[in-house]
């Protein structure tokens, strides 16, 4: 596969603009008074003329962006980061966009690939007052949206509280889950809370295979009921299938099974040996068959009829030698905070794409700069993939600002840190490699991604 040295360059201009907004940004912010003051900024009027001034410099239009509060939240963290470190490539960020809480280990099956090991809760897990101190904290540092893990967070026996005090800040929430406990009331219960989104697990489009690898008789049918009652009671409802060498050929009829049931995204992650994860290692994706799959999402995502994601770095470089149309082509579903509350492995298809503008600041592995993963314990790491390595700090120890500060991260930031192939890769500022797989495969968060695709196209 060929790829041009030049699909993400930045050019002398390009930086000089860079340069001349951060200075003024930085200068707006200070006037204003509000650099540490999210309140005070959502409330500062020329909030709007100024992300009008930014999507006129960048070349999108800015319509109906900051209706939702994450949106509002992100653009804050933006600004203040830029006031903070300049633009840069990739960009730090002042706060995560988004955090994925593991928040127990309780879960209502036993699925064979569960990077969390789930079953029964641990003794050490994090109370309630615990919990809700650290969303104080979130929202303090401009966190824009939360999203609830588990284990199966409908377990969570407060989960109602803990949702509550989300939405008191104005952040957003999310809901991963297996969908098996979803009914028509309590999917109403989460609406009315506040839940903007969910995620909910479908790993086969037979029901036997998908009950198979979830340990659970009559799990596929339930599944696929709470994809069409979220969907029906309007929240975001995206489906997540893990990718595996028993699944791979039936991904195109997955997407249409999904889409059928009303999900309105499909996304694909691949297999991460952590966990039970690392006893079911040989299932595992060919270089190949990775290449074949981020083909079919490109293809998939040109269709308009629901965004279609990969959770490969890779896909940025992939998609951007690919011409046609792609749902990213809309700016007002590009910048959304949904697109952001794990993923910046942009489908870059299309010669209008926005995402290609945006890949040099923000695409490639989002762990530890554009969001991080806080454990049951309070432990709190780069990627929900990472469950116990590295380990940045714990929040019964520090508070989470410090954290997102550590030294952990701060190397994630510089992708000068990174090692072999991806630190000499011309492609590392819009990709980086997967982090979590370095970290499971070769025991270091900064090593090469072993698994590749590109790199082996590319040999």
């Amino acid at each position: 596969m060929k790829t041009s040295r030049h699909s993400f360059s930045l050019s002398p201009i390009d930086r000089a603009r860079d340069g001349i907004v951060s200075t003024l940004i930085g200068t707006t912010l200070a006037i204003a008074g509000c650099s540490d003051r999210p309140a005070r900024f959502l409330s500062y009027s020329s909030s709007f003329r100024i992300l009008n001034w930014l999507a006129w410099i960048y070349g999108f239009e800015a319509k109906d962006l900051l209706n939702e509060d994450g949106v509002q939240l992100a653009l804050w963290n933006l600004l203040r980061s830029i006031s903070c470190y300049g633009i840069r490539t990739p960009q730090t960020l002042k706060a995560p966009v988004s955090v994925v809480w593991s928040l127990s280990y309780r879960c209502n099956l036993r699925c064979m690939h569960c990077y969390q090991n789930t079953s029964q809760p641990s003794s050490d897990e994090l109370t309630l007052d615990e919990q809700l101190s650290i969303v104080d904290q979130m929202a303090h540092v401009g966190v824009s949206m939360i999203v609830l893990s588990g284990g199966e967070p409908l377990t969570n026996p407060n989960l109602d509280r803990l949702i509550e005090r989300i939405r008191m800040h104005k952040m957003m929430v999310s809901i991963d889950s297996n969908g098996v406990l979803m009914d028509r009331g309590i999917i109403a219960h989460l609406k009315e809370l506040g839940v903007s989104s969910v995620e909910l697990s479908l790993d086969s489009v037979h029901a036997k295979s998908h009950d198979r690898f979830r340990g659970l008789d009559g799990a596929f049918q339930k599944t696929l009921d709470a994809i069409e009652l979220c969907s029906q009671a309007g929240i975001f409802t995206t489906v997540a299938t893990t990718a595996t060498t028993l699944n791979q050929t039936e991904s195109k009829q997955l997407i249409s099974l999904a889409r059928e049931h009303g999900a309105s995204r499909v996304v694909f992650f691949d297999l991460i040996p952590a966990g039970r994860g690392k006893d079911i290692q040989m299932l595992s994706l060919s270089r190949r068959q990775l290449l074949d799959l981020m083909a079919l999402v490109t293809y998939e995502s040109s269709r308009n009829r629901g965004e279609v994601f990969v959770e490969l770095p890779q896909h940025v470089i992939y998609s951007s030698i690919c011409n046609g149309e792609s749902t990213s082509d809309r700016p007002e579903k590009a910048l959304s905070v949904e697109r952001f509350s794990v993923s910046s492995f942009f489908n870059c298809a299309g010669r209008g794409n926005l995402y290609r503008k945006l890949a040099p600041y923000l695409g490639g592995c989002p762990a530890g700069r554009l969001y991080c993963n806080i454990q049951p314990n309070g432990d709190v790491t780069p990627c929900m993939f990472m469950p116990s390595y590295p380990i940045a700090g714990n929040l019964r120890k520090q508070p989470f600002e410090e954290i997102w500060n550590s030294a952990t991260f701060e190397a994630l930031r510089d992708r000068r840190r990174l090692k072999g192939k991806c630190r000499e890769c011309r492609f590392v500022a819009v990709c980086g490699g997967c982090r979590a797989k370095a970290a499971a495969y070769e025991d270091d968060y900064l090593a090469s991604d072993p698994t590749c695709p590109i790199q082996a196209a590319n040999a």
